[in-house]
């Protein structure tokens, strides 16, 4: 059935449309009147979703919508394909329009077609609905928006402001009450208001900022303290804009505000712990560099200034320390101040863990030159009580070696006597021996000259030190004898002058004076000592070779062959003979090395 006209069905769609307060309010009021004026045999709105049309609200003649194209785009009412269903129902025409919003699609279905002044009156109706729908979906995206900007400021502590200057009225944000510890939308906002809760001490500033903004029309930054109700001091970071009329006038001034209280008082507590720190560095007995990432030397304290002879900030660790330096582990490190000093570092260093020194080291430097000398000491120390207690041994080893051999020769036994005093050189050779040990390193030229001559009082009466010198032409091999000690010098030539072969042709006492010896006398075979005054024996063995071509050098010495022989020969020796034998075999040795030569 046909619905009948009411002209005043107009008029009250359009004071449903004005009342209205939300689009599905406005639907299921305005369906009955539409179809009204419409005529129509069905009216619905039919919306989209993921099965397919759904109807949200209809009236007349239920009409299934499974098979519906609705628009998809907005614009006016127009003609439709029918579903069979609809024409099997009786329906000759469809019109449909998308509403605004997310409403959907109206739809209006005739059994008969329409007339010309029913569709001039539907088109008015749907107008205004359309307008209604329009404005309801504006406010409803105007709510939204600004319920997320609400949001949004709340999230980040930031409010708005908008002062009309001519009316004297600022509106504020839901945020910016709160931010001044007030309920949202509590007063109106004069700016005296405002400035009632600006810091005293910041007001005058603020102020004065405003006005050179209204009188240059510039943009504005500035950072306020304001008095919460409570008493609370918050710190705002704030910037606004100064609005003009076409004249340039300035009408409104408008902008933001930024609660940065956290940010100010965490800068405030890292500046605290910051002069703490410095505090800390500054008195403290050590030298100390802060560093960056990169090595960089941000800060260094008075005592690090005085030990790098400068202020070490802005320089890099490397140029004070190379990275080899540095990898030593830190202790003896070597190193060059910054004036150019060499120095020697123990250093250390830390990682600063706050996280206002988040990504620095500190760095703790020290003069080791103390501590080595400390070190050295305490060694050199060891070294002489070692000594001390090995010279005790030797000496007693050696005194009761002697005493027994002097007991034996008491007794004329001169082969007891004999054998005590080769056990005890033996034994002090062995000892000697043992001293040199410990350090581990060969012996080299030079390390055996001796501070003062080996000297014993006399026991070789003089009148018997010397023998027959040969005439001139003898046929007897020349000798140069050289030893620091006196007395083997004199046996030595007691023994060689009672042997036709060897004519004794001079002595030394010293390495530098055999050398001078063997160039001024120039021997056949020269008998050398290795630990003497001056130059040791392994200096002046190839000093001795050069002066004298093809001379027979024969090293005579206290120390074991394992201790020298190999450097003596490697030196130029043509034998190496440890003191302490017989004489006899003495002889027999040079008599064998001549033979050779």
């Amino acid at each position: 059935m046909q619905p009948q006209r009411d002209p005043g069905q107009l008029l009250a769609l359009t004071r449903l449309s004005v009342t209205a307060s939300t689009a599905d309010s406005l639907i299921a009021d305005v369906l009955a009147p539409l179809r009204g004026l419409a005529r129509a045999a069905a009216i619905a709105v039919v919306a989209r979703s993921a099965d397919g049309p759904v109807v949200r609200a209809a009236e007349g003649l239920p009409l299934p919508v499974d098979d519906l194209m609705a628009p998809a785009e907005r614009g006016a009412l127009r003609p439709i394909d029918l579903p069979a269903a609809w024409s099997a129902a009786g329906v000759v025409e469809a019109r449909a329009l998308l509403l605004p919003g997310h409403v959907g699609a109206l739809v209006l279905a005739w059994a008969t077609a329409p007339e010309a002044e029913d569709r001039a009156l539907l088109d008015a109706a749907i107008s205004v609905v359309d307008g209604a729908l329009a404005r309801l979906d504006a406010e409803e995206r105007l709510a939204d928006l600004v319920a997320r900007v609400d949001s949004a400021q709340h999230l980040a502590g930031m409010g708005d402001y908008d002062w009309h200057i001519a009316t004297d009225t600022n509106r504020w944000s839901d945020q910016l009450f709160r931010i001044y510890g007030y309920e949202p939308q509590s007063f109106s906002g004069t700016y005296e208001r405002f400035l009632s809760h600006i810091h005293p001490d910041d007001r005058e500033r603020i102020q004065g900022i405003h006005q050179r903004a209204y009188a240059t029309g510039e943009p504005y930054q500035m950072i306020e303290r304001i008095v919460r109700p409570d008493g609370e001091i918050r710190y705002l970071s704030s910037n606004g804009e100064v609005i003009t009329d076409p004249d340039g006038v300035p009408v409104r001034m408008r902008g933001t505000c930024i609660d940065i209280t956290e940010r100010v008082l965490a800068e405030q507590e890292t500046e605290r712990a910051a002069e703490r720190f410095r505090g800390l560095v500054e008195s403290s007995p050590e030298a100390i560099l802060v560093l960056d990432s990169g090595r960089t030397i941000l800060q260094g304290n008075g005592k690090a200034a005085a030990l790098l002879g400068a202020d070490p900030a802005g320089h890099t660790l490397d140029e004070i320390m190379p990275p080899a330096s540095w990898a030593s582990g830190g202790r003896g490190a070597r190193a060059r101040s910054l004036d150019g000093r060499p120095l020697v570092l123990d250093v250390s260093s830390a990682e600063l863990t706050e996280s206002s020194h988040e990504g620095r080291t500190a760095v703790f430097l020290e003069d080791a030159s103390p501590r080595l000398e400390r070190e050295a000491m305490a060694t050199r120390l060891g070294e002489s009580q070692q000594r001390r207690r090995q010279a005790l041994e030797i000496n007693d080893n050696v005194v009761q070696g002697l005493t027994s051999a002097v007991y034996s020769l008491e007794q004329e036994d001169l082969r007891t006597a004999s054998s005590f005093i080769e056990r005890t050189l033996a034994a002090a050779r062995d000892m000697m021996d043992d001293l040199l040990e410990p350090s581990g390193e060969e012996l080299h030229p030079g390390d055996l000259v001796r501070s003062s001559a080996a000297q014993l009082n006399d026991v070789v009466p003089r009148e018997h030190a010397t023998g027959p010198t040969g005439a001139p032409g003898d046929a007897r091999h020349r000798v140069l004898i050289v030893d620091d000690a006196d007395d083997i010098r004199t046996l030595l030539r007691m023994k060689l002058t009672r042997e036709e072969k060897f004519e004794v042709v001079g002595e030394a006492a010293d390495g530098l004076a055999a050398v001078e010896k063997a160039r001024e006398l120039q021997p056949g075979l020269v008998l050398l000592d290795m630990a003497m005054p001056l130059m040791d024996g392994l200096q002046a063995l190839p000093l001795i070779r050069e002066a004298v071509p093809g001379v027979r050098v024969i090293v005579l010495s206290g120390f074991n062959q394992g201790t020298l022989e190999k450097e003596a020969l490697a030196a130029g020796a043509d034998r190496y003979i440890v003191k302490g034998g017989s004489m006899r075999e003495l002889v027999d040795e040079i008599e064998k090395v001549l033979r050779v030569a």
